[in-house]
């Protein structure tokens, strides 16, 4: 039988700093019965020029497990070729270095069909690996996720030009899905080319992602590393993330009575080295709320973005307690966005061109109104109100198109958005809009115009 290391069999990552709660600040353990089962003993082939499904074999090695009360799959070396498959409770999968965990890309494999509703999949498909209604899961080790994305993402380019409209869409699988579960271990892996997003989770509490690599190419369309979505103490830590979209998005759909702070809290993601992709993200779904987020000891490097909050009228909520610290950027197109709009330009030439006509402007592919832009009635769970958003020993550096935007909406200014010892360099200023800024130590060299740029209803105070 394999041994496995003592870390390889308990997962541990604790939070720190006082914005959590001391129930968020718990380690999260993930401990596996020492149970191996062997995907190859299953009849799993992993020949590197394997043409056959293993997903039988795999799938049979994950339910024997589970029906023991639990245990490890384990994949050596190889290269293994599956459709979906379905992981249980107190069931980690490991790869070994060499290893391969290959999605298929036979479209009909992932449709859902009653019989795997409870993996519920976005959109009708199913994701590559689930861990539905599920707890003590790990997924871990030194081997690779592989989606092979770009049959799907040609799939995505053929239905932008037939219908641009679409151009926006993540109607494609994810590849690694984590729903109504707790207590779930992401950790060393390399999980790469998703169809769409990478690691989803919904609904879910107490998960860690960790020391992984998450990669897919600047031209894979909508394909964001980590997605938190109505989701309760995740932490990210320690990974290497290089994509085409967001590097975490946190999301809240829908208000729920259960979690007056929010249906998405208690977030810690510290220590990631991010490259290529569109920040560290809060939105653009806000509406279910959104607090106590600590974002930390973070580089960034050439990335289109930095650190962002981005959620618009109608699906926007109270975004509150959010916390940005210690963070180095370098090469980053625009190094801060807090914004209540978020709004796709038009694809066509002429209604671009008079789209901008009353004074609106762009931010990489969004549009900003002018600074008329009326208030509208307040709506709890629709308009975009952010407070108490810190930002601390912040330093961007190199190429930078312009600082920031802080733009809040008529209707709900942001409030208390605090910047302490922070240093951006830039072409151009930071952008402030509906917006009460506290100065405690913020330096703008902007290479063109003023630093700080100040619009309607835009105040810095100390």
């Amino acid at each position: 039988m394999r041994r496995f290391s003592t870390a390889a069999l308990l997962g541990v990552c604790t939070l720190s700093g006082a914005l959590f709660s001391a129930t968020a600040q718990a380690e999260t353990r993930i401990r596996i019965p020492a149970k191996v089962c062997d995907v190859t003993a299953y009849g799993a082939d992993g020949e590197r020029q394997q043409i056959q499904l293993n997903t039988a074999p795999i799938q049979k090695a994950i339910d024997d497990c589970a029906a023991a009360g639990g245990g490890t799959v384990h994949f050596p070396a190889g290269h293994y070729l599956t459709d979906p498959i379905f992981l249980k409770s107190n069931i980690r999968l490991q790869l070994d270095r060499g290893a391969f965990l290959i999605a298929s890309t036979t479209e009909s494999s992932y449709r859902a069909s009653a019989e795997t509703k409870y993996a519920e999949a976005e959109n009708g498909w199913l994701p590559f690996i689930s861990v539905a209604n599920a707890e003590n899961v790990a997924l871990a080790g030194e081997g690779t996720i592989d989606g092979q994305g770009a049959v799907w993402w040609e799939r995505w380019r053929q239905n932008v030009r037939d219908n641009p409209a679409k151009r926006r869409s993540t109607d494609r699988p994810r590849l690694i899905y984590i729903k109504a579960s707790q207590n779930v271990l992401v950790e060393g892996l390399t999980i790469t080319n998703s169809p769409s997003f990478h690691v989803v989770m919904r609904y879910s509490e107490d998960v860690d992602v960790t020391r992984t690599r998450i990669v897919s190419p600047p031209f894979a369309p909508h394909t964001d590393a980590i997605d938190p979505i109505d989701s309760r103490r995740i932490r990210i830590t320690h990974n290497f993330i290089d994509n085409n979209d967001d590097h975490v998005a946190i999301k809240a759909e829908k208000a729920d009575p259960r979690f007056p702070e929010g249906v998405t809290h208690d977030i810690y993601i510290a220590h990631n080295t991010i490259k290529g992709g569109r920040g560290i993200s809060i939105g653009s779904e806000s509406a279910g709320g959104v607090s106590k987020v600590l974002v930390e000891h973070n580089s960034f490097e050439g990335s289109m973005y930095g650190l962002r909050i981005k959620s618009p009228r109608g699906k926007a909520g109270k975004v509150s307690d959010i916390t940005y610290r210690d963070i180095k950027m370098h090469d980053v197109g625009v190094p801060l966005v807090f914004s209540g709009y978020y709004t796709g330009a038009p694809e066509e030439r002429e209604a671009l061109t008079k789209a901008l006509a009353d004074g609106s402007f762009l931010v990489g592919d969004q549009i900003y109104p002018p600074d008329s832009d009326p208030a509208q009635p307040f709506n709890a769970v629709k308009t975009p109100h952010f407070s108490n958003v810190t930002v601390s020993r912040v330093v961007s550096t190199g190429r930078s198109k312009a600082a920031g935007y802080i733009v809040g909406v008529p209707e709900a200014l942001m409030k208390n958005v605090v910047f302490d010892k922070v240093k951006i360099e830039a072409r151009q200023g930071l952008l402030v809009r509906n917006a009460a800024l506290i100065d405690k130590g913020l330096q703008v060299k902007a290479k063109e115009g003023p630093a700080l740029i100040l619009q309607k209803d835009g105040t810095i105070g100390k």
